[in-house]
């Protein structure tokens, strides 16, 4: 590849700067949230000790939830917060004399983003979680053994269905592996990545504002070719006591992405990524003050 689209040595140290740089903007919000879960657990029990209740050890219920909302509040707030600075003319400006080229730096968000933050957040807030409770064996199981149990229970309940079935209900158990979420975690950070670089102000608020409007747009194109084309197909095979075999021969497309799901998911992920990337990449290239 030609030297000035993309050098190996050039990409490596422009990453490890833009880690230092990520650090630097975003590392006292991320350590808040990295260790909310430890924050919420120490405040809850010294107000029901305060109140006279004895100390309240947050269980794994309440602890899941936390993790869940810090989750969705870093993909809100990290793009804007570490790259967010690129619309600001000043430092905007800064950014565009850096001495690498477009990809490269459209890459390194990428890695950060999608890498370098969840991966450090997973790494954080599960180890901490862990000593928690080895600390206090009032929280229960820790979210990695309720992660890791849950996903036992739900792949023994999907068998089970698939075999009752004759196999007629698709195994689903490979939709219980966190891993194959990841790439829906990276979309999140990528979506909110490109509002980053599109919004002056109000970056997430806006960027949420436009999927509103993009779900909303999609949904008025798509329910009428739905309740014209498909309702219209289902009803009739509903008034002739259609079987659920000739029904899924009436509708190969369906039949084949109920067996395929798991495939249909990524490769529809995929394609939303590389979408978006090719987008944050343009911008990046075309970004003007």
């Amino acid at each position: 590849m030609n030297n000035d689209i993309f050098n190996m040595n050039r990409m490596g140290r422009y990453l490890v700067t833009d880690i230092k740089n990520a650090i630097a903007r975003y590392g006292i919000s991320f350590l808040v949230m990295a260790t909310v879960s430890l924050t919420a657990y120490l405040l809850v029990g010294f107000f029901t000790m305060i109140v006279g209740a004895g100390w309240y050890s947050l269980e794994v219920a309440p602890r899941s939830v936390i993790m869940g909302i810090t989750l969705v509040v870093l993909t809100l707030s990290a793009p804007a917060k570490i790259y967010g600075f690129i619309t600001d003319k000043k430092e905007g400006s800064s950014f565009l004399m850096v001495p690498a080229s477009s990809l490269e730096k459209t890459l390194s968000m990428i890695i950060v983003c999608c890498v370098v933050v969840p991966f450090a957040f997973f790494a954080v807030y599960l180890s901490l979680d862990q000593i928690l409770c080895l600390i206090d064996n009032r929280c229960g199981d820790s979210l990695i053994i309720a992660i890791n149990n849950g996903q036992t229970l739900l792949n023994e309940l999907f068998s089970k269905a698939s075999l009752e079935s004759n196999n007629f209900i698709p195994d689903y158990s490979a939709f219980t592996s966190p891993w194959l979420y990841a790439d829906d975690l990276a979309e999140g950070f990528l979506i909110f990545l490109l509002g980053a670089l599109l919004f002056k102000s109000s970056k997430p608020a806006k960027t949420v504002g436009c999927l509103i409007l993009i779900s909303i747009a999609l949904s008025m194109i798509a329910t009428p070719i739905f309740t014209h084309g498909v309702m219209e197909r289902f009803k009739e095979a509903a008034a002739n006591n259609v079987t659920p075999e000739q029904l899924f021969e009436m509708f190969p497309f369906l039949s084949w992405s109920l067996k395929h799901a798991v495939l249909m998911d990524c490769i529809s992920d995929t394609i939303v990524n590389i979408g978006l990337s090719v987008a944050i990449y343009f911008r990046v290239r075309k970004i003007k003050h």
